[in-house]
């Protein structure tokens, strides 16, 4: 694999004054729907969400999701009164509120006054729900790492969500310590990924870096071609005017176009300069793909998620509920 940096276009940008407006995840005073299960992963994620309502004036709202799909169906008349009174029960549901509250005081080491739900289903499709149903403006999960096996015969929750979300869902790596200060965002110029970098903004800390990465395609112009020089100009035109809605006080934004060969993904080029810069997020546009494509190709937030070495946003584009990943 090669994977450059093209000489010359790797550099700062600079605000101006005819930045476009235009869209930004804005946390202020909006809910941010965290979904946790308690492992080491979630627990990141409950760290973060405290730290992002701190920084942005956000409202933690808190879900753990009861899987009923190990249970037998149709369940026996025991197992279907239990699963009724845990939904309905008084008892029942306070003890499971106190129990998740506990465990998430313990986690973020202060009590937790946030608004706790516990509920019975399908994680990603209850967490989905659950998201609709309060306006989040944000879902945050902790992310794992996934191999084939795991693929094969667990459902993976977060890419479920990710793929069905109306609003932006942040996977947070289980090694995540803070806010990100060292963003990648995945351009490829369509609507969803430049609105991924500007949701990056809105869940980084309050100094930082953020690269704009464009994975040119695997062919070679020929130098001094038309095709080329148009290409070059359109790419340049594109981060300049991305990177000047981005600009903000403590914040750099430079960009970089990678290059890759037909016998690796997009995926693997970015996740391969991330490592070599220490990028602590990988934002991106999540992609139109039917059930036969993400099995078959996959997508470039697919596997950025399935990685799980560093924390993923994935940014549906606007007006497209249920977007595949």
């Amino acid at each position: 694999m090669t994977t450059r940096a093209v000489p010359g276009e790797t550099k700062s940008a600079s605000k101006t004054e005819s930045a476009p407006q235009s869209y930004q995840l804005e946390l202020r005073g909006r809910v941010v729907l965290l979904a946790t299960d308690g492992s080491p992963a979630a627990q990141a994620a409950t760290r973060m969400a405290p730290a992002l309502a701190a920084r942005h004036h956000a409202l933690v709202h808190a879900v753990r999701v009861i899987d009923t799909r190990p249970a037998p169906i149709p369940p026996s008349l025991d197992l279907g009164l239990a699963m009724a009174d845990a939904t309905t029960g008084d008892a029942v549901q306070e003890r499971q509120v106190r129990d998740l509250r506990e465990a998430i005081a313990s986690t973020i080491g202060q009590p937790c006054d946030w608004p706790v739900r516990v509920l019975l289903g399908t994680p990603a499709r209850e967490i989905v729900k659950e998201a609709t149903r309060l306006g989040a403006a944000l879902v945050i999960l902790g992310l794992r790492r996934h191999g084939r096996l795991d693929r094969a015969i667990h459902d993976e929750t977060v890419l479920s969500v990710m793929q069905t979300s109306g609003c932006p869902v942040l996977g947070v790596a289980q090694e995540a310590a803070d806010l990100p200060t060292r963003v990648l965002a995945a351009l490829d110029f369509s609507v969803a990924s430049q609105e991924a970098a500007r949701a990056a903004c809105g869940v980084m800390g309050a100094k930082g870096s953020i690269v704009l990465a464009y994975v040119s395609p695997p062919m070679d112009y020929l130098p001094g071609d038309g095709e080329s020089v148009i290409h070059e100009l359109g790419v340049k035109a594109g981060f300049e005017r991305c990177a000047a809605e981005l600009a903000r006080p403590g914040v750099s934004v430079d960009h970089v176009v990678l290059h890759h060969e037909l016998s690796h993904t997009v995926a693997n080029v970015l996740l391969e300069y991330a490592d070599g810069v220490h990028i602590d997020l990988i934002a991106a546009g999540s992609g139109r793909h039917n059930r036969v494509e993400r099995w078959m190709l996959g997508s470039v937030s697919t596997d950025i998620v399935r990685d799980g070495h560093r924390s993923v946003l994935i940014v549906p584009q606007r007006g497209a509920p249920g977007q595949g990943g």
